[in-house]
């Protein structure tokens, strides 16, 4: 992924969200690579979540509509992978769609989100 966009938007992380990708996962890269994999891999409609659970970041998603908030886990992060969120432009291509994805996420936000999570 490219640099920090200074508006917090897009490119790789910073602050605390960014310290615990790299520490759960190894690098930014190797987050990426494990939340488009997982996230494609979703049967259907549904969405990828990056949550904070037992004092580490995790990848999971959940079908249609649920949320982790049903499973106790407060989510950080969510990409929507309902065919309405893609199709138009990547039309079956939900891998080309995650990729694309990582040039709008919104750092800042997240990084507050992750505050939140770790109480």
């Amino acid at each position: 992924m490219g640099p920090a966009n200074t508006a917090g938007v897009g490119g790789a992380p910073t602050g605390a969200i960014a310290a615990q990708i790299t520490t759960d996962f190894g690098s930014f890269e190797a987050f990426t690579k494990t939340f488009n994999e997982t996230t494609a891999k979703q049967f259907g409609s549904g969405w990828g979540w990056l949550v904070f659970a037992e004092g580490k970041l995790k990848v999971t998603t959940t079908p249609n509509q649920d949320s982790p908030l049903s499973q106790g886990l407060y989510p950080i992060l969510g990409n929507d992978i309902w065919e309405h969120a893609y199709y138009l432009k990547y039309q079956n291509k939900r891998p080309d769609y995650l990729a694309a994805w990582w040039n709008v996420v919104n750092w800042a936000e997240v990084n507050k989100r992750f505050a939140v999570a770790k109480g």
